[in-house]
């Protein structure tokens, strides 16, 4: 709470002959400005205005065009159909008008904030609050930060739907909103925000506009995670906290306004405010109110295979892996619960709810076998009621699932194109069975699942809660992820439980552990094929969800061409470039290019899943930054260089942690792109190049290559090559795992001094923290000879146009011709020094 003496009243000039002055209540640096008439809101940071509403409460053009004002009531007289997890919002025209709230009446100081009156025209309409939040970032305790980070302004009154204006700036970047496909930038675009399918196949179509099979294709902001979360280029970052269907409207309706509208009663709107203009503490702010998970198993960051089709090709599978060489962490198996070809659709699952005996006799086997091996071994699962399902009757009879108005059992067409239905997450015995029917997965040895679907739920549907569906529709994802936390727990003896979703909404965060990008066409589509995916990864970085992947190399064949062999050697390069690899066979799953088809493609999985697997202690360190100050592992490149205007911007290219910029190319036939590079000088991740300076730079990429780049002087710590699994194996001896290697570990140290010194630290388990490691004082830029260390002289190999030094334990190298780079870590080992 904030201290009582933080807070005072400070009378200022009015702002009219006729209207009460503003009135400031602080809090340290902190100021929030609350004028009467015309009503508004301003933030101020040591005297800076940082945000505000917009002013007064100008009317809208006609009845049904809001204000954009300081706020608006109005009534949401709306028709909704759903149809395959699609929704349909069709406004109806009525003598509703949008109210503006033009004035703020009976402006008082509480220990925390303030409180004032509502009006209309003079009406009273509702009530407001302001709550100056303590800091929610780990760090220093709001009196020594200064000033508390998070304000809340709440509006509450018994209108349909209400808003929020505030004033958009001509160079302001508004970027987030989940997992949009299309851009990452939002500015200029109104964005309803509604959990639905994404479409098969995805089109930059106006939301508004439902032509042919609407409910099959998606439209430009059609997706299973939107979220009413932005972060701003000015500095500030925003939430509205709802369950109810949001509409963003950013400078899309005029150019110098945006507005945030909630479809209930209450605005809770939520501002985090960056000191001194930092965008990155903003976000961080804003992501520990949204709560984070609990660190998941290093596993999640090595490879996970698919392998289908029954017990014994699952375990040819297995095997096949460890006998060439490529590392993985999981087998996850979707059809354990049975599935059969269709001739339209593909390779479709049972909707049972337990494991299929025909396809699966031996499951428990299986897992045991499959645990030995070092491997993890996942299932799946979704909360359909499906009337060819296992469990339906017994749901039915005792009620579980959702309701009609009469009582019955709420039915529609579901994914196998049979009568459907969806267990009732509001009712707390449906929920209980549904953990208990789940949970038997895990005893018959599975350790964990894809916990799919979540966006069906119809608005118009009876809950058990008494809740209105459409108000909560958006809270099924939370609640499904939540369940699935629950159920998941550690086992004694077992590995850590793995589970990743594909839908979300604002409360999902602090549940979810991976969340990956839906079915992407197996094409190189914008919007829904393999260019889909850094944007949305980007967004969901932005909205609290560090731990994202994708589905190599797509799912949907659905109007569009089975992968093919270029399309997955392009995505599995990219695929090991980000947080979470996992394959997907896809519903063309005997059509697909995969990485069996021939000797090349299994290779080529080879190499890129162990660089995967080298990958995961870079990532394991990046996921400290995110502990600390809530940044994604996919990470928007302004997050890093806030001045490149362009990084606000760009969907084709990405920052892997904080130092790795990867480009991949994603344009079928090409061989080659251009990449932004930051300003400074940057070196090819994969050595062998000339110092690029920053800038747009042309760069050559053949079907097995990704462009990377790292800053001069970056350090970049890898577990060695060859590592099979982060998992024991007690079964297999010949496999490498994390826990034999133990400290042992491999670092590309990069010349050049680090214009951010934080690229030099070691990025452990903590991320970048503390001094540099790693500095270079080479003068003439050479590759040394020599090197000594702990003051002993020690063997330098020239390799690949590298320098290659192998020391053991901690201590301090010294390299000929200039550069140190100091060794101390809690686990000692080898360590492979690599200098490019």
């Amino acid at each position: 709470m904030i201290r009582r003496s933080l807070l005072g009243l400070l009378l200022v000039a009015a702002c009219g002959d006729d209207a009460p002055p503003p009135v400031d209540v602080s809090a340290g640096r902190l100021t929030a400005r609350i004028a009467s008439s015309p009503a508004q809101i301003t933030l101020l940071l040591d005297g800076s205005e940082v945000w505000s509403t917009r002013a007064g409460g100008q009317p809208g053009a006609d009845k049904h065009t809001p204000p954009h004002g300081f706020a608006a009531i109005g009534s949401r007289a709306t028709s909704v159909e759903m149809n395959f997890g699609s929704f349909k919002f069709t406004e109806l025209k009525t003598s509703e008008v949008w109210r503006a709230i033009d004035e703020l009446g009976e402006v008082t100081a509480t220990s925390d904030g303030a409180t004032f009156t509502l009006y209309a025209s003079g009406e009273r309409v509702g009530t407001g609050k302001l709550v100056f939040h303590p800091e929610t970032k780990s760090g220093p305790e709001p009196e020594a930060a200064g000033f508390p980070r998070h304000v809340q302004v709440e509006l509450v009154t018994d209108a349909e739907r209400i808003q929020v204006a505030t004033p958009c700036g001509a160079d302001e970047h508004l970027v987030g909103l989940g997992g949009q496909s299309f851009d990452v930038d939002h500015r200029g675009e109104t964005v309803p925000l509604f959990v639905q399918e994404d479409g098969i196949g995805k089109y930059p179509d106006p939301d508004d506009i439902y032509a042919g099979l609407w409910f099959l294709t998606g439209r430009k902001h059609s997706t299973h995670t939107p979220m009413p979360m932005l972060l701003s280029s000015r500095g500030y970052a925003l939430a509205v906290k709802t369950d109810a269907r949001a509409v963003f409207a950013l400078g899309s309706e005029r150019p110098d306004a945006s507005r945030f509208e909630a479809w209930e009663g209450t605005l809770d709107l939520n501002v985090f405010i960056g000191d001194g203009s930092d965008a990155r503490d903003a976000l961080g702010h804003m992501v520990a109110w949204a709560g984070k998970p609990a660190r998941p198993p290093l596993s999640i960051f090595a490879p996970w295979v698919d392998a289908i089709f029954g017990s014994a090709n699952v375990r040819r599978i297995a095997q096949k892996l460890r006998d060439n060489g490529i590392s993985a962490s999981a087998i996850w198996t979707e059809d354990w619960r049975g599935g059969d070809d269709d001739a339209l659709t593909g390779y479709a699952l049972h909707e049972d709810w337990r494991v299929d005996r025909g396809d699966y006799p031996d499951f428990e086997a299986l897992a045991d076998e499959l645990h030995d091996m070092g491997f993890a071994f996942l299932t799946y699962h979704n909360t359909f009621i499906d009337e060819t399902a296992d469990i339906h009757d017994e749901a039915l009879a005792n009620g579980y699932a959702i309701k009609k108005a009469d009582g019955t059992p709420y039915t529609f067409t579901g994914v196998k194109f049979s009568p459907s239905t969806l267990l009732d997450l509001t009712n707390p015995d449906a929920v209980t069975w549904g953990k208990s029917v789940m949970g038997e997965a895990i005893t018959l040895g599975s350790d964990g699942w894809m916990a799919d679907f979540a966006e069906w739920q119809p608005t118009d549907a009876v809950l058990a809660s008494g809740e209105d569906a459409l108000d909560v529709h958006n809270r099924y994802p939370v609640d499904w992820v939540k369940m699935t936390s629950e159920i998941l727990v550690k086992q004694p003896g077992r590995f850590d439980p793995i589970y990743f979703v594909r839908s979300a909404w604002l409360g999902s965060q602090p549940y979810t552990q991976v969340i990956w990008a839906g079915d992407q066409q197996t094409d190189f589509s914008d919007g829904d094929g393999l260019p889909s995916v850094i944007p949305m990864g980007i967004n969901l970085g932005l909205a609290g969800f560090p731990y994202f992947g994708s589905d190599i190399a797509g799912y949907m064949s659905q109007g569009t061409q089975p992968t093919t062999e270029e399309l997955f050697y392009r995505w599995v390069t990219f695929g090991a470039m980000q947080p979470v690899m996992r394959t997907h066979h896809g519903r063309s799953a005997r059509e697909n290019w995969q990485w069996e088809n021939d000797t090349a493609s299994t290779m080529h999985f080879r190499r890129w899943t162990r660089m995967h697997m080298q990958l995961a202690a870079y990532l394991w360190g990046s996921s400290g930054s995110y502990d600390r100050d809530g940044l994604p592992l996919l990470r928007l490149t302004a997050l890093e260089y806030p001045d490149e205007a362009w990084a606000w911007t760009a969907i084709d290219q990405y920052l892997l942690g904080d130092r790795i910029l990867v480009a991949p190319v994603q344009v079928a036939g090409a061989t080659s792109r251009e990449v932004t590079l930051p300003a400074g000088t940057w070196y090819s991740l994969w050595g062998g190049g000339t110092a690029l300076p920053g800038g747009v730079q042309s760069v050559t990429a053949a079907i097995t290559e990704i462009p990377a780049f790292v800053p001069a002087g970056a350090l970049v710590v890898l577990y060695p090559d060859g590592v099979d699994t982060p998992l024991a194996a007690p079964g297999l001896a010949s496999a490498v795992t994390v826990p034999e290697i133990a400290g042992d570990r491999e670092v590309w140290l990069f010349r050049g001094t680090a214009a951010n010194p934080a690229h030099a630290q070691w990025n452990d388990e903590h991320g970048p923290a503390g001094a540099a490691e790693w500095t270079w004082s080479g003068r003439d830029g050479a590759l040394p000879t020599t090197a000594t260390f702990n003051g002993a002289p020690v063997t330098v190999t020239q390799a690949g146009g590298a320098a290659v030094i192998n020391v053991s334990g901690n201590g301090t190298l010294e390299l000929g011709g200039g550069g140190t780079l100091a060794i101390q870590r809690a686990t000692p080992g080898d360590v492979r020094v690599v200098i490019r």
